[in-house]
């Protein structure tokens, strides 16, 4: 994660950051895909005390689901062709069946 801006003022610091990171392990759902990820989000922290006491994120999460639908768009495509497949073979089983009953 790198800070990309910083601003102090009163009791509140906002940062503007860039994270960037390798898919390598399995979350969200996901197993290890190996796709890249750059995010840009803000973050606002309120100071109390020298202590953070209330935080405020924002950042497009739909960004990051872009860019892995991106980098693995192929290997879905194939995952959906052998879906397909496996349906109308599937299908294809139970329509004999159903006739030859």
């Amino acid at each position: 994660m790198t800070v990309d801006l910083m601003v102090a003022e009163g009791d509140l610091v906002t940062v503007v950051w860039t994270f960037r990171g390798t898919n390598t392990t399995a979350g969200y759902g996901l197993p290890p895909t190996g796709a890249r990820i750059e995010l840009r989000g803000i973050t606002v922290w309120r100071i109390v005390d020298g202590k953070i006491r209330e935080e405020w994120t924002s950042f497009d999460d739909m960004q990051a689901a872009r860019q892995l639908v991106s980098q693995l768009k192929w290997q879905l495509l194939g995952l959906l062709i052998v879906a397909l497949i496996l349906v109308w073979i599937f299908c294809r089983v139970i329509l004999r069946l159903r006739l030859t009953s």
